[in-house]
């Protein structure tokens, strides 16, 4: 497989945007890449990225840490929507399915690696503003070794640990996919109807787009656009786009 681990930065804040629903307008200032075919890392700045385009699009497996929340819908006004359909190994995404809320890169990588973050993202906007360069791609490239390290541990252990309190917590961690994720990913590929039962109902979903983690789509019942977590998903079948559920 061509594996890939990413993060970027950005231009602007959420501050000087409106907010963190205004993601498009925060703009790229670099995006590192760690490239497991080589063994190098790649920092792609704004020349750079139909370079970066390129590999992406040749990836099996991306891999980052809130990939699906932030980067992607950064990075695709940018490149294009297409980037949200990539295929993503979110780190965030997997552990919050086990805990049931959001957790930090560097609560995980100093519980689990002994090592953090070099800093914070204000100091990347920092670095962008002044042009610092040098700074700059290598605070990026460093979060992609922290995801990257968090990755292959996790894969060897079979879990993560990350800060509570005084203590360590492990975060059981399995990148196998289930066969309801495969089947609703593969829904969204061909833009298919798929009959869930949904915290115990049945629903009939003309699937639109599939991340990991929800899936959106037109809801036959509620005859509305709807969003579904995959983890409060107990059966899904795939049916024909006019087959009904009465």
């Amino acid at each position: 497989m061509s594996k890939l681990v990413l993060d970027l930065e950005t231009k602007r804040s959420f501050n000087e945007v409106g907010g963190a629903h205004n993601r498009a307008a925060l703009g790229v200032s670099v995006v590192g890449v760690y490239h497991y075919d080589g063994d190098r890392f790649v920092a792609y700045r704004e020349e750079a990225f139909d370079a970066l385009g390129e590999a992406l699009r040749a990836a099996d497996e991306i891999i980052g840490f809130n990939l699906v929340g932030f980067d992607w819908p950064v990075l695709a006004a940018e490149l294009g929507d297409w980037v949200r359909d990539l295929p993503t190994l979110d780190l965030m995404l997997e552990a919050q399915k086990v805990l049931g809320h959001r957790i930090s890169l560097d609560s995980l990588a100093q519980a689990t690696l002994g090592a953090g973050k070099l800093g914070s993202g204000l100091d990347a906007l920092e670095y962008y503003r002044t042009g610092d360069w040098t700074k700059l791609e290598r605070y990026c490239l460093e979060d992609v070794k922290l995801t990257r390290d968090l990755y292959e541990y996790a894969k060897q252990h079979g879990q993560l640990f990350f800060s509570k309190g005084m203590r360590r917590a492990p975060v059981a961690m399995n990148f196998a996919e289930s066969p309801i994720a495969t089947l609703l990913r593969e829904c969204a590929r061909t833009q298919s109807s798929v009959k869930l039962v949904y915290k115990g109902k049945e629903r009939l979903v003309d699937v639109r787009s599939f991340d990991g983690m929800y899936l959106k789509g037109f809801c036959h019942v509620a005859q509305a656009g709807r969003t579904f977590r995959i983890d409060r998903i107990e059966d899904a079948s795939k049916v024909a786009s006019n087959q009904s559920l009465f």
